[in-house]
């Protein structure tokens, strides 16, 4: 389970870096190229990118997409093995005391 918490919060603590010939072939999130648990995950809530070269230049590519990514997929919801667990803990709701001043 830390495995897979880690992996949740690998996107958004690691910048992209810029696609460019020093990193073709070479995956984002950093994780992916040395995880194979990593790569799978992220491969199967659509996340996983590949730098590649175009005709014309470098640019980073999605492996594989989920559905509720595609276009009109909104009516389906994201795996919850793909959400991002909250480091925050949950709001207390506020309860109305009952305390009369007459």
């Amino acid at each position: 389970m830390l495995v897979a918490f880690g992996l949740g919060c690998v996107a958004a603590d690691d910048p992209k870096p810029a696609c460019n010939q020093q990193n073709a072939g070479q995956m984002w999130p950093e994780a992916a190229n040395h995880d194979a648990a990593a790569r799978s995950k992220l491969a199967r809530c659509g996340e996983l990118q590949i730098c590649t070269r175009t005709v014309w230049r470098y640019r980073w590519e999605s492996v594989t997409v989920r559905l509720d990514q595609l276009p009109g997929g909104s009516k389906f919801r994201k795996p919850a093995e793909c959400e991002v667990s909250a480091a925050e803990p949950p709001e207390k709701p506020v309860v109305a005391s009952s305390t009369g001043s007459n």
